[in-house]
């Protein structure tokens, strides 16, 4: 579960489902319609033990902001928060008790506010086009707070889209020097444990999708050193659900040492040649 605060959107799950209804609503889509759509695409998250609460806590917030909460759905969030289910949830995931009550606090809130009509009906906007940062096989390279040097690849540029996201797979480089393409072209994918049924972790690479509209907010510096060529296909909707600030990919290798201190080292080694290039039978 990607969850970095006691709000609800501080939340993978929530923000993703969240904003894809918005973009639909905002696309001219009627809310049953949006509704049945996420419904039919999103069986595994509604089954998901850590993510089920924000799926449907996403979904009701979208659907009462736009004028009409489905009655199934608000019980469904009415229970889960009645019962205390998010809350044990929390606990179970090592919550600090400051940020469970913080969280319970949060949860009443929104139980009492989607309780009635919305006032202000959310209206839809114009959607915006954008284009992505960086081109697909760009080798970016960025400052590390010791100062050396590390590198991700773009494996993905959406265009013409409302998010103009760019796919990037950080590496393991660390290094005094800047790299090169040859850097690149040896170079494994960082890979951490993460969170999956409480009390176990699973190895993945940190791969995730960048939003272009929150570049200019970034303090991180991201230069072009060359291309690759990414053969491989990728799309947002169907490779990779992590969605991160560009700022993370630094601070990953940043803090890499403290994290895996607490949360063990992953043992799962990953060239990145292997995510870029096609292999024929």
């Amino acid at each position: 579960m990607g969850t970095w605060g006691t709000g609800l959107s501080s939340n993978d799950t929530f923000e993703d489902i969240y904003s894809e209804f918005i973009e639909l609503y905002n696309g001219g889509l009627e809310i049953e319609e949006i509704t049945n759509k996420i419904l039919s695409a999103s069986i595994d998250l509604q089954n998901d033990y850590e993510d089920k609460h924000s799926f449907w806590f996403a979904l009701a917030k979208a659907q009462w902001e736009c004028g009409t909460l489905d009655q199934k759905i608000y019980e469904k969030v009415k229970t889960i928060i009645e019962n205390g289910d998010d809350i044990k949830l929390w606990t179970e995931l090592n919550g600090e008790s400051n940020d469970v009550k913080k969280r319970k606090k949060i949860l009443d809130d929104f139980l009492e506010k989607i309780s009635k009509p919305t006032l202000k009906i959310k209206k839809r906007k114009k959607l915006i086009i954008r284009q992505p940062v960086f081109q697909k096989g760009d080798c970016l390279v960025f400052k590390l707070k010791n100062d050396n040097y590390g590198g991700a690849l773009v494996l993905e540029a959406e265009k013409d889209t409302e998010l103009g996201m760019n796919m990037l797979a950080v590496t393991t480089m660390n290094q005094p020097n800047k790299p090169t393409i040859k850097d690149f072209e040896r170079a494994r994918i960082l890979t951490e444990k993460a969170e999956g049924i409480p009390g176990k972790y699973l190895d993945r690479p940190f791969i995730t999708w960048c939003y272009a509209q929150l570049f200019k907010k970034a303090q991180s510096k991201f230069e072009i050193i060359g291309q690759l060529h990414v053969t491989k296909k990728y799309n947002s909707k169907d490779d990779c659900n992590m969605i991160s600030p560009w700022d993370s990919l630094p601070s990953h290798l940043d803090n890499l040492q403290e994290y895996e201190k607490k949360n063990g080292k992953a043992e799962l080694i990953v060239q990145l040649k292997k995510w870029y290039k096609k292999h024929w039978l």
